[in-house]
């Protein structure tokens, strides 16, 4: 391959994608674990496209850091796109390194002294293995819009990575069809011997089934990398070769164990990877509706259907030639907190204190703050257009920051601050109320207040809402995370769950925390408690959280929808 032109990893002045950190829970290492993912040019406008995956990770001594600042990742994926050689694709970032609770760390370095064995790699990255499975690509297709299939999915590594690649891709083919492993391979630091027919479980025992199965096995090397990186990769792909199995090869000219050598094999991997005989697949057509199956971990279950149509056109769109409300910021004391706080509130157009209104309580995610409903939601915008039509009734909206502590800002690593979201409750109830009701013309009653919120805060609206019947008679969780509290524990009785004039669960089929709001519906079943059950085909973002709102809106501080318990 020729060498490229050395400014393909700079910016240039082309459209771009995002490089956007995320963290997901693994049930594996029972803890928080952070990503980046970038998304294509286009992946916000194109609400209707799906896309492939590329799983790409890191080398021994860095984290996921690694490919996004070194690697740069951004750049030469935009650059590639912009220059039509790749098709628009996410790329995953992960961490290399992955222990269950309680389980040592495995050595990541060959031993020293002539003749020792290599490590066990396949023990070595057993539990990032399981993470991958389990949570990770769950966790992507839930939140992303992908083409959840396995000839839409690779994986490659530089490095550790390549091997990492290699011992999961290799056992994994049903999830993967596309391998890479850039300075790094299958074979592991060399030395002793590989026979393709028993390596990798047996995988490649026979060659052809092997070559119809795999899309691209690709491997690359600096050509002055040191004989011990040589060896392996060489006498991986030679073993491959010999042994049948279709290898695609590339040496980077001149470039050693760097980052030029991997930037470029990234460069040439992505060019081929999700193509039909050498041309683009069509990963821009729209996909067609997927069918209600089991998709990683998340269930989707036969009652598991949207109560509600979908909005109609310019729903959540600014309007003029219609009323609109006023948007301000305001401060209160908190004695919970012990300093001053601010909170987002709407007022509704028209807004006189000669008339009493209901108040509804919106309560932001983990990443959010007291802007979240406003400036990413647009809570006020779709409050409004249903005001203007009629479909809701004028309401005050509030909108406080619900990370009770000092420092309130979603800074540095926000699930540090995950109790304070807890203690919000005595805030919201000694603070927050007093203030509005002090300051607006407000009915000061059950009938008259609502709780309600999205991902941490919809956690937050469950169990504040279910605890306090004589505070909130309207109470909505949307994508409610973990923070909920178990069903057993939230829900005890039926004469408590039967005591609300509205109780709505929304979630979407693409959200890997649809289990929480699930065993929440289960439980107001088995309760034979009437509730709202609105599930779309979202995932965990600004979009259904738009609808969820759209439609509550419609329903709270009116007489409950009609339905029977449990739809």
């Amino acid at each position: 391959v020729p060498t490229p032109g050395e400014d393909w990893w700079l910016p240039k002045v082309v459209p771009h994608g995002e490089v956007r950190e995320r963290r997901f829970f693994s049930s594996v290492t029972q803890s928080w674990r952070r990503i980046f993912v970038y998304t294509p040019p286009d992946y916000d406008a194109a609400t209707a496209t799906r896309y492939p995956v590329l799983y790409l990770q890191h080398g021994g001594g860095e984290d996921e850091r690694g490919w996004p600042v070194q690697g740069r990742v951004g750049h030469v994926m935009d650059n590639l796109i912009a220059e039509k050689k790749a098709v628009p694709m996410l790329v995953v970032m992960e961490r290399g390194y992955a222990r269950k609770p309680g389980e040592p760390e495995m050595p990541l370095r060959p031993p020293s002294g002539g003749g020792a064995m290599p490590p066990d790699f396949s023990r070595m990255f057993a539990a990032l293995d399981e993470v991958f499975i389990a949570d990770l690509i769950p966790f992507i297709d839930a939140m992303y819009r992908t083409r959840a299939d396995r000839e839409s999915r690779a994986m490659a590594g530089l490095s550790m990575g390549g091997m990492q690649t290699f011992v999961i891709g290799l056992k994994h083919l049903d999830t993967f069809a596309y391998l890479g492993g850039f300075s790094g391979a299958g074979g592991g630091f060399g030395g002793g011997t590989f026979d393709a027919k028993t390596a990798h479980g047996g995988v490649m025992a026979d060659a052809e089934a092997f070559n119809k199965k795999v899309r691209m096995l690709f491997l690359s090397i600096g050509t002055s990398e040191n004989e011990r990186f040589q060896n392996s990769v060489k006498g991986y792909r030679d073993a491959l070769e010999t042994a049948g199995i279709k290898t695609t090869f590339y040496e980077s000219p001149g470039t050693s164990h760097e980052w030029l050598t991997w930037r470029r094999s990234l460069r040439e991997f992505a060019s081929l990877l999700f193509a039909d005989a050498g041309k683009p697949a069509a990963s821009n057509a729209p996909a067609a509706p997927e069918p209600r199956i089991p998709r990683g971990n998340i269930t989707i279950n036969a009652d598991d259907k949207p109560a509600f149509p979908e909005p109609p056109a310019g729903w959540d769109a600014k309007r003029d030639g219609i009323e609109h409300g006023k948007l301000e910021m305001v401060e209160y004391d908190s004695k919970t907190v012990g300093t001053r706080r601010k909170m987002n509130v709407y007022t509704p157009p028209g807004y006189t204190p000669e008339k009493k209104y209901p108040v509804l309580y919106l309560l932001h995610g983990i990443g959010g703050d007291e802007h979240e409903w406003s400036g990413y939601v647009h809570a006020d915008t779709i409050i409004e257009n249903l005001i203007a039509d009629g479909k809701a009734e004028p309401m005050i909206i509030v909108m406080p920051n619900g990370r009770a502590q000092k420092n309130d800002r979603a800074e540095g690593d926000v699930f540090k601050s995950a109790p304070a979201f807890a203690v919000f409750e005595r805030d919201l109830l000694d603070d927050v109320i007093p203030a509005i009701e002090a300051r607006y013309s407000v009915e000061k009653d059950r009938e008259h207040r609502g709780l309600a919120g999205l991902s941490m805060g919809g956690g937050q609206s469950l169990n504040f809402g279910f605890a306090h019947p004589e505070t909130f008679a309207w109470v909505g969780g949307f994508s409610s995370a973990p923070n909920t509290k178990p069903p057993l524990e939230l829900l005890p009785n039926t004469d408590a769950a039967k005591s609300y004039k509205l109780l709505w669960l929304s979630c979407g089929t693409r959200d890997g925390l649809l289990r929480i709001s699930q065993g929440v519906h289960a439980r107001l079943k088995e309760l034979e408690a009437p509730h709202v059950w609105h599930i779309t085909d979202h995932a965990h973002d600004a979009p259904e959280w738009k609808q969820a709102l759209f439609h509550f809106a419609q329903h709270v501080f009116k007489a409950a929808p009609a339905a029977q318990p449990g739809k």
